[in-house]
């Protein structure tokens, strides 16, 4: 019995031995990579220059903000307005492109609006008569609706200088096949969130290079080593 009990004691004394070695063992090695780094930052030659933190990159606005209401009056119901629209916001329908017919009513409105107050490619739809909510709702009262208010937004643009080299940008984008702009669905760690902190999911690309590119091109241009990206702001819901 007594035996059995020493044998006991013994093995759990082991096993706790081994632990508090396997414990001490890298705090020791730590501390001395750390003593032995110090002196070779304290030996560097006085003429190497230091190292100084590159410049946040350059931000070029292109467009500022803007809101205003719009009433729009078709010639008959279940007539087209005359815009392309897409649904890559969840809550705000966004402008892809005007048609140009001259009978339609965002054409027949931008006639007469005022200096700065007309419907472009790139403005988002965020309630329609005055209601909020989702995308696909914004639409089916749009159908609806004769005549139908608009509330538009135009977020900001402005352009950022990416720095790339072989690293990832870090989003994950999304664009319908007839589109005009790159939307991003999600930012990560990479380019983007390190060279322009500000942009976030909800943004859209709407040219790299100074070029408008068809949305596949874009993504494909976005590739590139270094770059300019146009950014479109998303709607302030």
């Amino acid at each position: 019995m007594f035996c059995c009990c020493a044998t006991e004691a013994q093995q759990v004394e082991a096993v706790a031995v081994q632990k508090v070695a396997l414990w001490e063992t890298p705090t020791e090695a730590e501390a001395q990579v750390t003593v032995e780094a110090e002196p070779a930052i304290v030996d560097a030659p006085e003429d190497e220059a230091p190292v100084v933190p590159a410049d946040p990159p350059k931000v070029e606005q292109r467009q500022a903000p803007q809101s205003f209401d719009a009433v729009l009056e078709r010639p008959a119901s279940g007539l087209p307005f005359g815009w392309a629209l897409d649904m890559l916001h969840p809550d705000a329908l966004h402008v892809e492109s005007l048609t140009g017919d001259a009978n339609a009513a965002v054409t027949t409105y931008n006639a007469s609006a005022p200096g700065g107050f007309d419907i472009r490619a790139g403005d988002y739809i965020t309630r329609v008569n005055g209601s909020a909510g989702s995308a696909k709702n914004l639409g089916d009262l749009l159908v609806k609706s004769q005549p139908a208010q608009v509330s538009i937004q135009r977020p900001a643009t402005y352009v950022i200088e990416i720095a790339k080299g072989d690293r990832p940008l870090g989003v994950d984008l999304n664009y319908t096949t007839k589109g005009s702009s790159v939307y991003i669905t999600n930012v990560r760690d990479g380019v983007i969130s390190e060279q322009a902190p500000g942009v976030r999911k909800g943004h859209r690309i709407v040219s790299v290079g100074g070029k408008a590119l068809p949305p596949k091109e874009m993504v494909d241009a976005l590739r590139s080593s270094k770059m300019k990206i146009e950014f479109l702001a998303p709607p302030e819901i």
